[in-house]
């Protein structure tokens, strides 16, 4: 993979703009070669970590601290990647896997059956959402006389189920993709709101489902659901 570089020009960033943060406040951001400057994302993305990191630290004990940033940031990597690219990659999928699976295992509150049963549980809902979403396409596309080029689920969006399954375990699975689905469908119906005042709706534009099912992740793995619930006396 090699250093960072430039996303407009391919040259090596230097040291400093290794990181989003330190680059934009030393001003390395701008690249030496053709003058682009990094996206700020890259900085609000380092800064929103690490106030995390630090919220953890004040929360937590030490060792869980780190079992949770550790998490915390393979759910980032995941989001950063699906919001820019539309893309859940393997190559990030299989260690992230193994590594929520061996936090899983560990935990003594879960153990493996809990984990490995949460991440087979995750996967398997998630592909029947996604071979649904295959016949939904075809079905527009029939009625259509037109092939469309997204579906509502990817295959990728499989794997990071399993992903998501592993975090939460089970039955805690469950809960993590109910509130992912129904999140990701307030977000499309504020979309379509929105997309029609502004009068640039476009039928079947696709909305990237990884960032809600990695919030219901987030609710479940920190114990969010649980107080909600209980707040709310059920």
């Amino acid at each position: 993979m090699g250093a960072p570089r430039c996303d407009a020009c391919g040259a090596p960033r230097p040291g400093l703009a290794w990181s989003g943060l330190l680059g934009w406040v030393s001003g390395a951001d701008r690249c030496r070669y053709c003058g682009s400057v990094r996206r700020a994302r890259a900085a609000w993305v380092e800064l929103g970590l690490t106030g995390a990191f630090l919220w953890l630290q004040a929360t937590q004990s030490t060792g869980r601290a780190f079992v949770s940033a550790l998490v915390l940031s393979i759910f980032v990597l995941f989001t950063v990647i699906d919001l820019e690219h539309r893309l859940v990659l393997h190559v990030v999928s299989l260690p992230a896997a193994a590594t929520m699976a061996l936090v899983g295992i560990l935990d003594p509150a879960r153990g493996p059956t809990k984990t490995l049963v949460g991440g087979v549980a995750g996967a398997g809902i998630v592909f029947l959402m996604y071979l649904g979403g295959i016949a939904f396409s075809k079905l527009m596309a029939r009625w259509r006389g037109q092939e469309l080029d997204e579906v509502a689920f990817g295959f990728g969006d499989v794997t990071l189920a399993a992903v998501v399954g592993l975090a939460a375990g089970w039955p805690g699975v469950i809960p993590a993709i109910v509130v992912g689905v129904l999140l990701a469908g307030a977000y499309s119906i504020l979309f379509l709101l929105v997309s029609l005042f502004r009068r640039r709706y476009v039928a079947f534009t696709p909305i990237p489902y990884g960032p809600f099912l990695i919030l219901g992740a987030l609710t479940v793995y920190f114990g969010w659901f649980t107080a909600i619930v209980r707040a709310g006396g059920v």
